[in-house]
């Protein structure tokens, strides 16, 4: 297959292949096998950049033997902003949504019985709960959120949140 772009299409491109390799491993410690048929993609993808003339964005890096965005690509992508964008709007939604769920099974006697509900009277636990902290979050952030039980050792495992 061959397609053809321009220059100005290519740039844009590179944010979105960037979008996709930060959701894809930006998080990760080690590669995820499922995606390594995508990021081989994106450096192929990556690879073009020098025939456009954009070799300030994406450099070849020895040591890695992978393309990657330069300083000077950071630093003007769109990319990064919608990425810090989109992770506020997710860090926010899911506190929100996971305190909702636990104070209302919390009320409900807990999660087996909210649970057991029909999803009109789960909406009707949930949804005071989750305007409240909406609420509260938009007027305070976090500077009202406290850890009131003391952590302890030999205690549960903790909430595993990347690899």
């Amino acid at each position: 297959m061959n397609f053809e772009i321009t220059t100005e299409e290519y740039r844009d491109l590179l944010d979105i292949l960037h979008l996709a390799d930060v959701i894809m491993s930006g998080h990760r410690r080690e590669e995820d096998l499922r995606s390594v048929r995508h990021r081989a993609l994106i450096q192929k993808l990556y690879a073009l950049a020098g025939k456009e003339g954009l070799e300030q964005l994406i450099g070849y890096n020895e040591h890695s033997r992978t393309y990657e965005p330069t300083a000077d690509y950071e630093e003007s992508s769109l990319a990064h902003v919608l990425i810090d964008e989109f992770g506020d709007h997710l860090f926010w939604d899911e506190l929100i949504s996971r305190l909702s769920v636990r104070d209302a099974a919390q009320n409900a006697g807990g999660s087996e019985r909210l649970n057991a509900m029909s999803d009109r009277e789960r909406q009707a636990a949930e949804e005071p709960i989750r305007q409240r902290y909406i609420e509260e979050f938009s007027k305070n952030g976090i500077s009202n959120v406290a850890v009131i039980e003391r952590f302890t050792l030999g205690g549960s495992m903790p909430v595993k949140t990347s690899d």
